[in-house]
């Protein structure tokens, strides 16, 4: 195969390319390790004079002011974490107690109980077996830890690792791979202590498991970026923890570890007297990876996620838009469904110009997201009326109008049963509730003139509804506690008048009818003077931007 070859494979299989490159820098990271270990004392002598030439250069590209720049690129979190993280809906409720399971047991257990208890009981394998305890301590052995920096090691890398894999999966599912990778890891080591060291192995700590969860972290994360934190003040970050944010990719990382521990291994197999669980890690780790990758195809998933990222991103910076577009195409592609794409790519079609694809790419989004992220539904909605008329179907507005509610955005509510209300094809139950919907939600955000208006319309088309009863009281009393304005000085026409006075909501009829301008609902109003004062009209709602004026039959409603 010669270079073109290769170079048109990868082209066509983007995540192969991705993935081998972050290989090759693993090789090259571990095969040249020596000599980077070699240049880091003279890096950390640089590295003032290196950050701040840095700074500086990204003042003058962005245009940012210094602190602007330093927040971007400084931390003061001292562990490393995944960066820019976009699935936090689900809180990981299984990682957390895991967490407080291994503080609880070290520090309130642990360290209260005999040592050689531990040893001959509850570590793998324990120095005093018994038909019960050999077992047990299979489960035991991963929640012991040898002291505070094993234990706090191993919990931080938990909480990286773990938080974004369970988001991604199920939590019961999360909690059994934890568990059985742990075991696989702990088997493993036993396995290569008796058949190649010829002795029997004892084991304690959740590294195993850890590990078996950082192998599915690389299946199904590999795209994910991490923030490896540097100190910047040497020794005295220990007062003062301030880092500089190293980004690097995840894959990058886990694999450098993997590397690692194999070396590491080999080495006890060679004789090496090293009493970290090298072998652990590789068993939990190599099924971490088969589990998520040949059974629960966790692979497929990763792949969508990471060109939705892309998209996302080109959407919201718009910056590299033709690949942006071309990875949320390729995200349809594997799931039409996917409500997150359909939103990125219409607000990608629409960045410069409202378009009628982008449109329909609203409308396509938007049921789709109310059922996995109805916030994000209130959001394409809410940037779908900016760029257009907004003419949705019914039921769509309903359920976007309810979802507002649940989410307390009473604005939107109000836009959205106040466009359902005036639909004309409306169905007649939905019309009602959309009318007291969108009075109860002016009358929370304090606007009860125009609440009331609404509750009038309902009661001119509604009147047997159930709410009408005491929607009339409620406007009776309205009527007594803010009586009608001022008639109007002699001669002027209530036609043309800023705002004519409206028929006492008590003396609402029955009936309604449509302004044949605009479409909008007609509301009976008596001119208070003038050549045709106490005379009953229809007066367009859309008043004033509609001015449509209709007489209304004396002794007749409509």
């Amino acid at each position: 195969m010669d270079t073109e070859t290769i170079s048109d494979y990868f082209d066509k299989h983007q995540e192969q390319a991705f993935i081998a490159k972050t290989l090759a820098m693993v090789l090259v990271i571990i095969v040249a390790r020596d000599f980077l270990a070699g240049m880091l004392s003279f890096l950390i002598l640089l590295f003032p004079l290196l950050f701040a030439i840095y700074i500086r250069f990204q003042m003058a590209t962005t245009h940012n002011s210094f602190f602007t720049v330093l927040k971007e690129h400084i931390t003061f979190i001292p562990v490393m974490r995944t960066a820019e993280e976009r699935k936090t809906e689900k809180t990981p409720w299984v990682t957390y107690s895991l967490i407080a399971c291994n503080f609880v047991i070290f520090y309130c257990i642990q360290t209260t109980v005999d040592p050689q208890v531990i040893a001959d009981n509850f570590i793998l394998l324990p120095e005093q077996p018994t038909f019960w305890n050999v077992p047990f301590s299979a489960l035991t052995s991963m929640f012991l830890h040898a002291g505070n920096g094993h234990l706090w090691g191993n919990m931080a890398f938990l909480w990286v690792v773990g938080s974004a894999v369970e988001r991604r999966i199920d939590s019961g599912s999360f909690l059994f791979l934890y568990l059985f990778t742990g075991l696989m890891g702990g088997i493993l080591y036993i396995l290569v202590e008796y058949a190649a060291l010829d002795s029997v192995g004892h084991m304690l700590g959740a590294s195993g498991a850890i590990a078996g969860i950082m192998g599915i972290f690389a299946v199904r994360c590999y795209f994910k970026s991490m923030i490896f934190p540097l100190p910047i003040l040497g020794v005295f970050s220990l007062l003062l923890p301030v880092s500089l944010k190293i980004r690097l990719n995840s894959l990058l990382i886990i694999g450098i570890f993997f590397f690692s521990d194999l070396s590491g291994g080999l080495a006890q197999l060679a004789g090496s007297d090293s009493r970290i669980g090298h072998w652990v890690h590789l068993g939990g780790m190599i099924t971490g990876m088969l589990v998520a990758g040949l059974f629960l195809r966790l692979g497929e998933d990763a792949i969508e996620e990471r060109h939705l990222e892309i998209g996302i991103k080109a959407s919201e910076t718009a910056m590299d838009m033709g690949e942006g577009e071309k990875s949320l195409s390729i995200a349809l592609e594997r799931n039409p469904e996917n409500g997150e794409a359909l939103l990125a790519l219409a607000q990608l079609k629409t960045k410069f110009n409202a378009t009628e694809e982008g449109a329909e790419l609203y409308r396509r989004a938007m049921p789709l997201l109310l059922k996995s992220n109805p916030a994000k539904a209130i959001e394409a909605f809410r940037d779908y009326s900016r760029k257009y008329a907004p003419v949705l179907e019914p039921k769509l507005l309903d359920s976007l109008g309810y979802s507002a509610l649940r989410l307390n955005d009473r604005e939107m509510a109000v836009r959205c049963f106040s466009l359902l209300a005036d639909l004309p094809d409306t169905p007649s139950r939905d019309r009602e509730r959309a009318l007291f919907q969108c009075g109860k939600s002016l009358e929370e955000l304090g606007e009860f003139e125009k609440a009331n208006q609404r509750f009038v319309q309902l009661l001119q088309e509604f009147p047997d509804a159930a709410v009408a009863p005491k929607l009339r009281l409620k406007l009776e009393a309205a009527e007594t506690v803010n009586p009608p304005p001022p008639v109007p000085a002699p001669g002027k026409d209530p036609v043309n008048s800023s705002a004519p006075p409206a028929e006492p909501a008590s003396a609402v009829a029955a009936e309604t009818r449509s302004c044949p301008a605009c479409a909008a609902a007609m509301r009976r109003r008596r001119a208070s003077s003038g050549a045709h004062a106490g005379k009953l009209f229809w007066v367009c709602a859309a008043f004033p931007e509609c001015r449509q004026v209709l007489p209304v039959q004396e002794g007749n409603t409509a």
